[in-house]
């Protein structure tokens, strides 16, 4: 099926000639009669030039992937040799995809692959993440480039240099070297990142990116939106610390703006989870590891693909247990199960179901200041223990969390013409958290269960166009319902309440890549407009607030964004900047959120303001990126800067809401901080099997006023 790939190859500048130059002597080229055989360096850029030019490499990286692509010159058979660190690579999926003919071939035990009845054109060379652009051309293949390809830049397939925006990869063999368990381990180590966990495995885990909160980075699953409606502020941190490594190929990472492309929540960053493609054949892995806390870890892999390559099935399961966590008596399960089905029922048609859920059990504690009564001066000392800051969670035998996400999706792609593309797809995602608390522990315990449920149903339709080799266009609509509930339940049942509410939007959002100078410019331009329906709340009691407002269409939220990037190919330097604006939309809590008073009569107090506008930020940053000793050495540095616009806050002494009075406090718009920091980075790779990172990022955050706002 040819999608956003088969538009990467449009793209290209049609400078393919009849010999190969090559920059840095890091690779290996001998013809033959009648073949002609290339050895390459993985993302190693070859540039075609005229017969009698010089060989001379333009791009090699620090680890050795290699490729020996060969073409008949007699014949439109395209065959050749795949290997990786030097080493043969067996039986593994390879493609070769044009505008209008897709090509399936796997190598044999021998690494060797071979395509049929190629016509001559231009096609990419597929083996995982790493693309090749080829012409074929009177039985004779031409190779014009080979790079690691991202996705989260554009919402589309890029290559690494033409790449205009802040982007970090972390593919399944790294975690798997770490030996990471979930995704807030993988993410440690991206530059601007600082991820927290309060407490052990299983515990409430947050993202802040460039210094800004925890709701300001976006989480995708396969490059879907995924968020908690019922979260406080909406976003994904409920479950970041729930989502284990059990099926992943690949999590990409964009840093600054990305809202314009993924809507609400992508102020800071945003964070996409990538699940693997089956392979041709059974394949199956079975997994455990024993260790500290009582930890007991299982995971079992298994995937299904005919020898066709147009279906593929696979399925992942693990079990994470800690039974006895930081201080002993802080226990946490964790269970993950995902499938996936791909199909490719037509030449010009690919279809896929992803189904992702997750159970999770973790024991709860109570807050240090039950502990007893605070100091009342500064004056007074206080000793920090070991292993905490100053004072450790006060242990509590019934209080628990079950956090279940289910999200469902379905995926089509096919291709109209060789120039345009329809993609589309939708999501089911259902979140609950359950809080049950009981009399035991310290400090006043009443008994009580808490439940929250959300439901987001997601349609998403959209037109990818390559009208000239310059530029790719895609146009689109989405839409949005989403529900909020909440119930509380108490032994005596007089404290027993449900609210419920819900909202739905309208997106439309464009964008442009434009591709000058052969490649070495790259521009990026796209909008983004949603606007939003509220329905009306319902709750438990008659006289309950809100009943008597009038209900108003809340202000639409609109978002632009610009990159730009230049690649000087002889000194491999990148030059690139960023500039847009992001938004998030106001959580249901945010709009409707009330808390259940028992004291007196039993009565709801109104939190929410429904009304609310999206917060809306602006942002900027700039790079270089330089590649040195033969692509060995990659250094990076960026200069951000975010300024919150408008946010949403709690505050003290807040209005009423039409009839509604807000005695305690509630939500509103208010004007936000900003942030400003730089970020340096180094990767070196001295041979094929290492890897070495590192990074400083200085951050510099000022709230203009004090905020008193929550998340999850």
């Amino acid at each position: 099926m040819l999608t956003d790939e088969a538009k990467e190859v449009r793209s290209k500048t049609d400078a393919a000639h009849a010999t190969v130059r090559n920059r840095h002597a890091k690779g290996v080229i001998t013809f033959k009669p009648g073949t002609l055989h290339v050895l390459l360096g993985f993302r190693t850029i070859l540039r075609v030039g005229r017969k009698g030019d010089d060989m001379n490499f333009l791009k090699v990286s620090g680890f050795l992937f290699l490729f020996c692509l060969g073409v008949l010159a007699q014949g439109s058979s395209v065959t050749g040799t795949l290997m990786d660190s030097g080493r043969v690579v067996a039986d593994q999926p390879v493609r070769l995809i044009s505008a209008s003919d897709s090509f399936d071939a796997r190598t044999d035990a021998s690494g060797n692959y071979r395509f049929e009845n190629v016509p001559d054109g231009r096609y990419l060379l597929i083996y995982g993440a790493k693309r090749a652009s080829v012409n074929v051309k009177n039985g004779v293949v031409e190779i014009a480039e080979l790079a690691d390809v991202v996705v989260v830049s554009a919402g589309s397939e890029q290559t690494i240099d033409q790449v205009s925006k802040t982007v970090d990869t972390i593919d399944g063999q790294q975690m798997r070297d770490r030996a990471d368990f979930s995704l807030i381990e993988s993410l440690r180590t991206i530059p601007g990142f600082r991820v927290q966990q309060s407490g052990g495995f299983g515990r409430v885990a947050t993202i802040k990116t460039r210094g800004l909160r925890n709701q300001d980075t976006a989480l995708l699953i396969d490059g879907i939106r995924f968020r908690d409606p019922s979260a406080i502020t909406g976003d994904a941190t409920p479950f970041i610390s729930d989502l284990t490594l059990t099926s992943v190929s690949r999590i990409e990472v964009l840093r600054g703006s990305g809202s314009s492309l993924y809507g609400t929540n992508a102020i800071g960053g945003t964070i996409d989870f990538q699940t693997p493609e089956a392979r041709r054949g059974t394949h199956g892995q079975v997994s455990g590891a024993f260790g500290g806390l009582g930890l007991g870890r299982f995971r079992a892999n298994i995937s299904h693909g005919t020898e066709d390559s147009r279906f593929g099935i696979g399925a992942g399961l693990s079990r994470t247990v800690y039974t006895n966590g930081i201080d002993g008596d802080d226990d946490a399960h964790n269970t993950n199960f995902q499938t996936r089905i791909d199909a490719r029922p037509f030449a010009k048609t690919n279809i896929s179901g992803r189904l992702f859920f997750s159970d999770a059990d973790v024991k709860l504690n109570s807050a240090p200041d039950t502990a007893g009564t605070p100091p009342t001066a500064n004056s007074t000392i206080i000793d920090a223990i070991r292993g905490v800051t100053f004072m450790p969670d006060i242990n509590d035998p019934d209080d628990r969390q079950d956090s279940r996400f289910f999200s469902g999706q379905f995926v089509v792609d096919h291709a109209l013409t060789p120039t345009i593309n329809f993609g589309g797809y939708y999501q089911c995602l259902k979140t609950r958290r359950v809080n049950e608390a009981g009399p035991l522990g310290i400090g006043f315990q009443g008994a009580s269960t808490s439940r929250f449920d959300g439901t987001i149903h997601t349609i998403n339709a959209h037109l990818n166009l390559t009208p000239n080799e310059s530029n790719q266009i895609t146009a689109g609509y989405e839409f949005e319902a989403e529900q909020f509930g909440n119930d509380g339940r108490t032994p005596s049942g007089t404290g027993d309440f449900f609210t419920r509410a819900r909202q739905r939007s309208h997106t439309i959002y464009l964008q442009d890549l434009i591709s000058l100078s052969e490649g070495r410019l790259q521009f990026g331009l796209s909008a983004r407009a949603q606007r939003f329906r509220l329905g009306r709340p319902e709750f438990s009691l008659t006289n309950a607030p809100y009943a008597l407002l009038t209900l108003g269409d809340p202000p639409t939220a609109y978002t632009f964004d610009g990159a730009a990037s230049y690649y000087f190919r002889s000194s491999g330097t990148k030059l690139r900047a960023h500039v847009g604006n992001g938004y998030r939309v106001p959580s249901l809590f945010e709009r409707f959120g009330t808390f259940f008073s028992t004291f007196g009569t039993p009565s709801f107090v109104a939190l929410g303001d429904p009304l609310l506008k999206p917060e809306k930020t602006s942002a900027v940053d700039a790079g270089i990126e330089q590649d040195l000793a033969g692509d060995r050495l990659r250094l990076t540095a960026t200069y951000f800067y975010t300024k919150l616009n408008d946010i949403i806050g709690f505050g003290n002494m807040v209005t009423g809401i039409g009839t509604t009075i807000r005695p305690f406090g509630g939500y509103e718009n208010q004007k936000g901080g900003r942030s400003s920091g730089v970020e340096l980075s180094g990767r070196f790779r001295p041979g094929p099997t290492t890897d070495i990172f590192t990074s400083y990022t200085f951050t510099r955050s000022r709230q203009r006023t004090p905020q008193v706002s929550g998340s999850g």
